[in-house]
C-alpha cells in the first residue's frame, strides 16, 4: 500500500486573492458589474458568491439576477461598496472615523460578517469623548452589542465633558443608549439634577414618546440625589404620570428622614460613584496641628485630590466609618488655637461629637453625640449600628508657644 502525505501551502490563499485582485484591476474575466451611486465596479461572480452570503443568494440557481450582467445596489454608497470589494479581493479593510458609517452599512447589507466584526473592533478600540455618541448610534443601528455596550459606558464616564461641550450630540442619542447611561452606577462629576434636565430636554427633542417608554426613561433617574427644592420645581408634563410622581414623593420622604437616611437607602438615593475610594481625614504633618482638608485617593489613577468640603473641626485620634454611603467622623481630640499675651495657645479637648458628611450635597451635619468623650478608640459598623470601643477619655490639655511656630 502506497504511503501519502497532505502538505499545505500558506501562500496559496494569498496568491489566489492576489490573482483575482490583478484580474479585477485589469478588468479581465469579469462577468458581473455592480453599480452604486452611478459608479460601476466590474467583478467576478464566483468570488463574490464565495465571500458574501448576500451574493451567494443573489446568484443562486433560481434567481433572476444569476445571469444578469449588471446589478444595481442603490442603497449603498460608492465609497462603502469600493472598500468592501477591496476587502473581498485582498483581505484588507480600509476604514477611518470618517468612513466607518458607509463601510459598516455596506458590510451589513452585503452580509460580509468578517468585515462587520472588524468595524466593530475598530469602533470599540477608538472610543473617546469626541465620538462615543455617534458610535453608540451607529452600533445600535447595526445591532453591534459589544460596541454599543462599550460606547454607553464611555458616555457615562465622559458625561461631565459631554454636557459642557457636546450637549447636542447627547440630545441625538438613541433611546436605548440614553436609558443604559441613566442606569449606570458611575457617572463621575455630574449632579443628578443635570441628568434630569438632560432627560427632559431629550424628550422635548425626540418626543412625544409613548407613555411606557417615557416612564422607563425617567424612572432610571435617582431623585433621592436631588435637593427637595429642586424636586418641587420639576413641572415637566412627562413627570406628571403616577409612576414618576410616586418616585418624586418617595424622594421627598427620604429627605425628611434625617438621621434615618443612612439605613433607608435605595437605588434612588445611591450615589453614582465608585465605592473604591480612600479618604484621609484629620491628622497632619504636625502632631499638634491637624489638617481640616479632606484628601481623596483614587486607586485607578493612583492620585490624591482634595475634597471640596473640609472637616468642620481640627481633629486627631478620632474614628471614621461609613454607613449607607454617609461618612461619620466620631470623637477624637479637637485642637483649637487662641492668642494670649502675644503667645499662641493651643487647647486639645477630647470630644464626644459625631459629624455626618453627605456626599450627595457635599455638606457636614452634626448628629447625636456619643454618651461620653473618647479618643484613641476603635469603631466598627455591625448591621447598620456604629459601635465605639475602648479609647481614652481625658478632657482638656493646653500648651503655649510663640507666634509663628505654627503654619
Amino acid at each position: 500500500m502506497d504511503s501519502y502525505s497532505f502538505l499545505y501551502s500558506s501562500s496559496h490563499r494569498t496568491g489566489l486573492l492576489s490573482g483575482f485582485q490583478r484580474l479585477r484591476s485589469e478588468r479581465k474575466m469579469c462577468d458581473v458589474v455592480l453599480e452604486a451611486g452611478g459608479v460601476s465596479f466590474p467583478c467576478h461572480r464566483a468570488l463574490l458568491a464565495s465571500s458574501s452570503v448576500y451574493f451567494w443568494a443573489l446568484f443562486g440557481e433560481t434567481t433572476a439576477e444569476r445571469l444578469a450582467g449588471s446589478i444595481s445596489l442603490p442603497v449603498l454608497t460608492p465609497e462603502g461598496l469600493d472598500v468592501i470589494l477591496d476587502f473581498l479581493y485582498s483581505g484588507w479593510l480600509s476604514v477611518s472615523p470618517s468612513t466607518i458609517s458607509v463601510v459598516l452599512e455596506a458590510a451589513r447589507y452585503l452580509q460580509v460578517e468578517t468585515a462587520v466584526s472588524i468595524c466593530e473592533r475598530f469602533m470599540t478600540d477608538g472610543l473617546s469623548a469626541e465620538n462615543c455618541c455617534s458610535y453608540a448610534n451607529l452600533a445600535e443601528r447595526h445591532a453591534l452589542s459589544n460596541a454599543l455596550e462599550t460606547a454607553n459606558q464611555t458616555i457615562a464616564m465622559e458625561m461631565g465633558t459631554l454636557l459642557q461641550e457636546s450637549r447636542d450630540e447627547l440630545l441625538e442619542l438613541n433611546i436605548q443608549s440614553l436609558m443604559a447611561v441613566l442606569d449606570a452606577d458611575e457617572i463621575p462629576g455630574v449632579k443628578e439634577v443635570e441628568l434630569i434636565k438632560l432627560a427632559l430636554d431629550w424628550l422635548d427633542e425626540n418626543g412625544p414618546l409613548p407613555l411606557l417608554q417615557s416612564n422607563l426613561l425617567l424612572s432610571r433617574l435617582r431623585y433621592g440625589l436631588v435637593g427637595a427644592s429642586d424636586l418641587t420645581n420639576l413641572n415637566h408634563r412627562a413627570m406628571a404620570t403616577p409612576l414618576i410622581r410616586s418616585q418624586l414623593t418617595r424622594a421627598l420622604e427620604y429627605h425628611r428622614m434625617g438621621s434615618a437616611q443612612p439605613i433607608r437607602q435605595s437605588r434612588q438615593s445611591t450615589l453614582r460613584a465608585s465605592p473604591n475610594r480612600v479618604l484621609l481625614l484629620g491628622g497632619g504633618s504636625s502632631a499638634d496641628w491637624p489638617e481640616q482638608q479632606v484628601l481623596v485617593f483614587d486607586p485607578r489613577n493612583k492620585k490624591f485630590s482634595s475634597l471640596s468640603s473640609c472637616l468642620p473641626l481640627r481633629l486627631r485620634n478620632h474614628c471614621v466609618c461609613s454607613v449607607g454611603g454617609f461618612l461619620f467622623v466620631i470623637g477624637g481630640e479637637e485642637v483649637k488655637e487662641a492668642d494670649e499675651d502675644g503667645k499662641k495657645s493651643v487647647t486639645t479637648t477630647t470630644s464626644n461629637q459625631v459629624w455626618r458628611y453627605d456626599p450627595r450635597f457635599a455638606c457636614w451635619e452634626k448628629v447625636e453625640s456619643m454618651l461620653e468623650r473618647r479618643a484613641q478608640f476603635t469603631c466598627c459598623v455591625v448591621e447598620d449600628a456604629i459601635y465605639a470601643i475602648g479609647g481614652a477619655t481625658h478632657t482638656t490639655r493646653r500648651q503655649h508657644t510663640h507666634l509663628g511656630s505654627f503654619c
